[in-house]
């Protein structure tokens, strides 16, 4: 067993990759850790947000604080704390912080899922 605390897990800043601009992120469980489960919590300072992008596998988020946009090819939603969404498998989209206000987020999918990223929106 292994038992996380928050202020325990160094906190990330990332530039590129997933991400339009900045974020910082909190990696609690990683492959080396779980032959099963990514979970990260992934803070986005007022505006910023992750590419368009997809997953092998199912991604759940589930908003800490703050308010952002999840959005799919076809619709987007405002998101606020205590939401959980799930975005299935080969899904186009992208989530991230609405403008003038943060976002943070829990992030779980499968340790194999592989991304396929795209343009910033």
């Amino acid at each position: 067993m292994r038992v996380f605390k928050y202020q325990d897990v160094p906190i990330e800043s990332v530039e590129g990759g997933a991400f339009c601009y900045r974020a910082e992120v909190q990696r609690f469980i990683t492959p080396d850790v779980s032959k099963d489960f990514r979970v990260f919590i992934v803070h986005f300072p007022a505006g910023h947000k992750t590419r368009w992008h997809t997953h092998s596998s199912d991604q759940v988020l589930y908003i800490l604080d703050g308010a952002g946009i999840v959005a799919n090819e076809h619709a987007s939603y405002e998101v606020t704390p205590g939401m959980l969404i799930l975005i299935p498998a080969g899904e186009k989209h992208w989530h991230g912080a609405k403008e003038g206000s943060r976002l943070t987020h829990i992030m779980i999918l499968r340790a194999d899922s592989r991304e396929e990223m795209f343009e910033c929106p």
